[in-house]
This record gives structure tokens, sequence and C-alpha cells, in this order.
């Protein structure tokens, strides 16, 4: 058995203002993955220039993704080894869905060797059973929904089934990420959320999110000034660190949007591209003068991925 295989799987950046944990967009920003099975497969795992990664164990979600594959869809066959290589362009703990691409190359991983190899005793799942036991390992499908099928995605756990609505994302916007040179923990930051929220701060996020399907139809950006407001996680998640607080007051100030991507620190920012070039100039130069505390960042145009994940097998 020798397989070389490709996979590339986009970044994401979920919750999206007022979804928390329901919406997802897939971005042009990349992890690649280079597999080689062969006898001498022994989980080897690298970066593309053969450093090692600082993780292993459980936090090698990639390989937890690619076994938890075998043990739902393949049971009792062993998991083939592989060795990898990987292209990391998503920081860890950055909020673009590091875990999520690596749970999703595991089970890319695992679908395209079952569909190779064990057909016969095992049927292929469908991609919604796929998005649906993915989505379970996270707890939450806003993530891994868009990695594996790209665009804008709006999805949710129903009756052990998964719910989705795919759109595409208006090229009347541009799109920026704001990407501060700090980590923030997924499980440290929900426990900054209250444990219970007053009832008109779920009626805001309801009509939030309501607001997010009337711009699909119409592409007024002041509709999506309005749809990306949050008061149920973004307050309580940027408030800990003051660069994020100054940005989001810097793109209201100069005619833009923003969102917290996932729980941080990387912000998503939404400007109309009539005015995206004006819109970078004064915002940079104004950052520039209050980011008091001197916080390393980059700052990058952004396009939505509309493919997700992508595997191929060179000869």
């Amino acid at each position: 058995m020798n397989h070389k295989i490709y996979i590339r799987v986009p970044g994401t950046s979920a919750n999206l203002g007022p979804g928390f944990d329901l919406l997802g967009m897939a971005l042009k920003i990349y992890n690649e993955f280079f597999f080689s099975i062969d006898a001498n497969s022994n989980y080897t795992t690298l970066r593309i220039d053969n450093t090692p990664l600082p993780f292993a164990g459980k936090e090698d979600l990639l390989l937890v993704g690619y076994q938890k594959y075998y043990e739902i869809f393949l049971p009792k066959i062993t998991p083939i080894p592989y060795n990898v290589k990987m292209d990391l362009n998503l920081p860890f703990k950055g909020g673009l869905g590091s875990s999520a691409s690596a749970l999703t190359t595991g089970f890319a991983l695992g679908n395209y060797l079952h569909k190779k190899h064990f057909t016969k005793k095992f049927p292929v799942p469908n991609l919604e059973k796929i998005l649906y036991e993915l989505a379970m390992m996270e707890g939450h499908p806003d993530n891994t929904t868009p990695a594996m099928i790209g665009g804008f995605v709006f999805s949710y756990f129903h009756k052990e089934k998964l719910i989705f609505f795919k759109e595409k994302f208006p090229s009347s916007v541009s799109l920026f990420l704001f990407i501060p040179q700090i980590e923030v923990s997924t499980n440290d930051s929900r426990k900054r959320l209250p444990e219970s929220y007053p009832v008109e701060d779920l009626i805001f996020n309801m009509s939030r999110m309501a607001t997010w399907q009337q711009f699909f139809k119409t592409k007024d950006f002041s509709l999506l000034e309005r749809a990306v407001e949050d008061k149920i996680h973004t307050p309580y998640r940027i408030k800990p660190i003051p660069i994020l607080e100054t940005v989001g007051e810097l793109c209201i100030k100069y005619g833009a949007s923003f969102t917290l991507s996932g729980s941080g620190p990387t912000i998503l920012i939404y400007s109309e591209k009539k005015n995206a070039k004006k819109f970078l100039e004064k915002f940079q130069l104004d950052l520039s003068k209050k980011n008091n505390s001197n916080i390393a960042y980059t700052m990058q145009g952004m396009e939505t991925d509309q493919v997700g994940v992508i595997v191929k097998e060179s000869k």
C-alpha cells in the first residue's frame, strides 16, 4: 500500500458577530499537509522544513481526527500509519480554526483511504454524516463545517443531524485579517463568558442573525454594519486585550465593520470595496499611534474560500 496524498484545508472565521457557535466562513489562508503512506510509515509528523511541531499525543488533533474517523466509520480496522509534513499558515490559538483544520484533515484522510480500500465491508458515509461527526468532535460546527465545504455557513445540530446552509459572500466587500502576535486559548476565552444573559441581549443577537440574511439578499453594506453586532461573546472577549478594543473603535471610526474571529485574538474586518484603500491607510496610520502596548501584528487582505477541503494523490 503506497500513497502520496496532498490535503489543503482553509482557515475559518467563526461566530461572525451574533452567530455564536453557529456561523462560520472559510478563508483563503491554508494549512497544507503532505502525506506519505508506505512500509516505513510510523506517524512521523514534521513541518515542511523538517523541524518538529510543538504538540504530540492528545494535542495532535490531526491524528485524533484520523483515529476518530476509523472508530466511527471503520470499526475494528487498524488505522493505516502515515508520515506527514505540514505547511501551517494558520496561527496556533489565533482564532482562525487551526484546531478545526487538523481534525478536518484527519477526517478527510480517513475518508479518502476508506474509499480506496474498505468500501466492500464498510459503506462510505455521506457528507452530512461526516459533517455531523466532525462537528461533534469540537462540540460546535462553526469552524469544521466551512473548513470542509467552504463558503459562509450557518449550521446547527438537530436530532443527531447537522443542518447547514451555505452562502457565497458578496464580492462588493473587502476583507482584512488583523492578527496580533498573541495566543488565546478557546477554553480560557469561554470562561470569560457569563453563565446567563439578559433577555434583551438574546433578542438583540437574534435580530442581527436575521439581518445577516437580509444582507445577503440586498448586498447593502449598511445592513452588514448591523448584522455583525453582538452582545453574547464579543464584548467579554475583547475587553481583556486593549489593542482589540482599539481596532474595533478604529474600524467604526473609518467606516468599516469587524467581528472577533472565533475566540480571537484575530479580528476579521469588513470594508466596502470602493472605500477599502482609504480605510486601510487611515486605519493603519491611526493604529500605529495608539498601539501603546506595542503588540506586534500582521494585517492582510483576505478573500473567502468556496471550495473547502482539497484532497489529491500524486502517482
